[in-house]
Parts: C-alpha cells; sequence; structure tokens
C-alpha cells in the first residue's frame, strides 16, 4: 500500500499516455536499489540494529524502487485509482442523496469521459451500474437485518418503492419482501403459506 501511494502522490516524470493493463510489472533494478537491499539484509545479523534501523532501511528500499523505472510503470498504472477510491468512499457515505455521475466526475476532478473510463478500470462496473449494485447490496443486508423494506428502499435513496422492487428483483432474483421472509429463517413458501 504504501509502494502504491507514494508511487501515485510522486510527480509523473513521463509524458507517454498509453494507458497500461494492471498486472505484474517487470522492471530494470539500478545499483542504488542493489545497495539498498544490500544495507537491508545486513541488518538481518543485528537485531538490535534492525529493531532500530530496519523501518528506515526499508522505507530507503521502497524509495528507490518507485524512483526507479517500477515507479513511473507503477505512476502510469495506477495514477487515478486514488481519486476514484475516494469518490467510491463518498457514494458509500452518502447512498441516500441523489448522485450524478457530473458531480461525481467533479468530484474526482476529471471530465465526464475520462471519469467513466477510470471508473470502469478500477471497478469494472459503469458508475451508474456501481451506484445501483451498492445501493441494492446495502438494502438487502438492511432488509436481512430486520429493517422495513421501505425504509431500507429510502435510506439507500429510493424514492419509488416499485422501481426498487424491480431493481432489487432484477439483482437478487426475488421480491425485497421475499428476501426479508427469507432472511427471517423460514423458507418463503412455508412463511406465505402460515400466514
Amino acid at each position: 500500500t504504501l509502494v502504491a501511494y507514494e508511487a501515485v502522490a510522486r510527480p509523473r516524470r513521463t509524458t507517454s499516455t498509453k494507458e497500461l493493463t494492471p498486472g505484474l510489472i517487470v522492471a530494470q533494478v539500478d545499483d542504488r536499489f542493489v545497495r539498498a537491499v544490500g544495507r537491508l539484509l545486513q541488518l538481518l545479523d543485528d537485531p538490535v540494529a534492525l529493531r532500530v534501523l530496519g523501518d528506515s532501511r526499508l522505507r530507503e528500499l521502497l524509495f528507490t524502487l518507485i524512483e526507479g523505472e517500477a515507479g513511473s510503470l507503477m505512476r502510469r498504472t495506477l495514477g487515478g485509482a486514488h481519486d476514484i477510491s475516494q469518490v467510491v468512499t463518498y457514494l458509500r457515505e452518502n447512498l441516500s442523496q441523489p448522485l450524478t455521475v457530473d458531480d461525481l466526475a467533479r468530484r474526482a476532478g476529471m471530465s465526464r469521459a475520462v471519469f467513466h473510463r477510470r471508473f470502469k478500470a478500477a471497478t469494472s462496473f459503469s458508475p451508474l451500474q456501481f451506484i445501483k449494485a451498492l445501493r441494492l447490496s446495502h438494502a438487502s443486508m438492511q432488509i436481512a437485518g430486520g429493517e422495513a423494506v421501505g425504509q431500507a428502499a429510502a435510506a439507500v435513496g429510493y424514492t419509488s418503492a416499485s422501481q426498487f422492487s424491480r431493481e432489487f428483483r432484477r439483482q437478487f432474483g426475488e421480491s425485497p419482501k421475499r428476501w426479508a421472509k427469507t432472511a427471517a429463517g423460514s423458507p418463503p413458501d412455508v412463511q406465505a403459506a402460515v400466514g
């Protein structure tokens, strides 16, 4: 996490706009990196030195990695991930509010088209699909926890009960009421027969 954060936060030195597919990064290591590894390994023979200097030597190693070719590749690969993660956090905290792609793009400091592309690359969902899935998932947990269907729908931003029910059924394969009965511990058909 530290490497990814620092790689993204460091100023970009490359002018390449080529998008890279996330995955394994293979890069040349330089002499600075090799020397930093050597200094870290020397500490393994001295427990006191390892305790006192270990974190700083590890940080030095990560810094040399980030400064080299691998850091440049990581910055190009992960450049927009931090902005998208902040938007996802915002979404989770504001499910009951009206949410638009334009507002989210502004929040991320991107154009609508760039935001849409980066969001889909990071989450595999379009922004609207993600919002709907997040709302329905949160509502399903509330319903399973005993909250009334209407309250759960309103808590995640639905103003139309029929729209909520339709989208819930499409997402989970059953109505919210049936979901609640199943979550209560009785199979839905037995619950309906009893009354």
